[in-house]
């Protein structure tokens, strides 16, 4: 059995016990509490309004006009090969977790005409807009993360970077001239603090990514990573960035964050009025703690924890 299979046989005997243990017959928590749910207004970037917005942060914020065309070549081919009426219609409202599709029907109509090109996930998209405002040490290997585990926050299961690495190298071009080192660098596990401090976890990561070379160039963009704490085993113990998107400042003061919801599932837009508006959006998607003996998922602006 070859590397991939491999990997693919644990994640889905993984998944499996996961959704046994959690499913309509597993142990509930009632007692504690979850992350409200106000309602966002956001865009799948289908109408020529949002796509305007969208096009004029970046180009604002310094993105490389590529990159920018770049991006908006995957938005139409994803948008392209799903149904239109799963997609908004300019900027909708609704609540962070509510969709206008089945996640499963969408993933197969993707796999039908793309066939086993798994297509571009959040930390994909976000390194090929902001991947010229991060460096990197020179002594990194080309990759590292494809055989460590993590909980992956799009997918709620288990999953490694082999799935983003299959993708880069089906499609290099997307790196817009980055390699795949810088990429592993940002985004491949790094070892945690014993620990269940958000301070001290992100002073670890901090460490972590320091360690490797990792640097942040001042931009307007700022990169928001959604960080989780993974601990399997007493040898196992790792955080990794389970969601990321892009956070770009408007001109009234308010903010747009553009970010890849999964590998088969939409592009968005979302419209936030200030940084508590996005802890608020991130955490009521993201928020998996369910009172775990891990640290609760925090959110990095950049290599900083973000203030709000």
């Amino acid at each position: 059995m070859n590397r991939k299979n491999h990997l693919l046989a644990i994640l889905a005997a993984v998944s499996f016990i996961l959704a046994t243990l959690t499913g309509c017959g597993g142990k509930t928590e009632p007692d504690i509490p979850q992350p409200t749910q106000e309602p966002i207004e956001y865009a799948n970037l289908t109408d020529e309004d949002s796509r305007a917005l969208l096009s004029r942060l970046l180009e604002n914020a310094g993105i490389d006009e590529t990159r920018i065309r770049g991006l908006f070549d995957r938005v139409d081919q994803f948008n392209a090969s799903v149904k239109s009426e799963w997609l908004t219609n300019g900027f909708e409202i609704a609540a962070p977790t509510d969709t206008k599709y089945d996640p499963y029907e969408m993933q197969d109509l993707w796999a039908e005409k793309n066939g086993d090109f798994p297509g571009y996930n959040c930390r994909i998209t976000a390194f090929s807009l902001f991947g010229g405002f991060v460096t990197a040490g020179a002594d990194q290997p080309k990759t590292q993360g494809e055989d460590t585990l993590f909980l992956d926050l799009e997918t709620q299961g288990e999953d490694s970077l082999f799935m983003d690495l299959e993708t880069l190298a089906a499609d290099p071009a997307v790196l817009c001239g980055d390699s795949t080192a810088k990429f592993c660098a940002l985004f491949a596990p790094v070892p945690a603090a014993d620990s269940t401090d958000v301070v001290e976890q992100a002073q670890t990561l901090q460490a972590g990514w320091a360690a490797r070379g990792v640097a942040f160039s001042d931009s307007p963009a700022r990169l928001i990573s959604v960080v989780l704490h993974d601990r399997f085993s007493d040898t196992e113990n790792t955080l990794f960035v389970g969601h990321v998107g892009v956070l770009l400042p408007v001109e009234d003061g308010s903010f747009c964050l553009i970010e890849k919801v999964a590998f088969q599932e939409p592009y968005r837009l979302v419209k936030l009025q200030n940084r508590a508006e996005l802890r608020d959006y991130l955490m009521a998607k993201y928020d998996t703690s369910w009172g775990q003996d891990t640290t609760r998922p925090f959110i990095m602006e950049n290599d900083s924890l973000m203030a709000e």
